[in-house]
């Protein structure tokens, strides 16, 4: 497909960048890009299932919560909070809007 630019399957330069911005192409992840994040998604999983040992911000809070340990079941809720706490205040910064 001519509009599509699949990321993960090569360098993200500049001007590939630029290119995307410029011929306004969609972005999908690549099948190869697909493949190596279920693997890395099953070895976590595999890692999960086998350690006795908490795994820092996977099965456990972040910074001062590192102590906290997360169920199996809270676990995509961390993963999506985490997500959330990083995107907050995205976005483009106008101090003139606040006076």
């Amino acid at each position: 497909m001519k509009n599509v630019y699949y990321i993960g399957s090569g360098k993200l330069t500049f001007d590939v960048i630029e290119r995307i911005i410029n011929e306004n192409l969609k972005l999908e992840l690549a099948p190869e890009a697909k493949i190596r994040i279920q693997k890395c998604r099953d070895y976590l999983d595999q890692k999960i299932a086998s350690s006795e040992e908490p795994l820092y911000g996977i099965t456990t809070g972040f910074g001062s919560l590192c102590d906290i340990n997360v169920s199996n079941d809270e676990l995509s809720t961390l993963q999506e909070n985490l997500v959330k706490s990083h995107a907050c205040s995205v976005g483009g910064r106008n101090p003139s809007r606040y006076h």
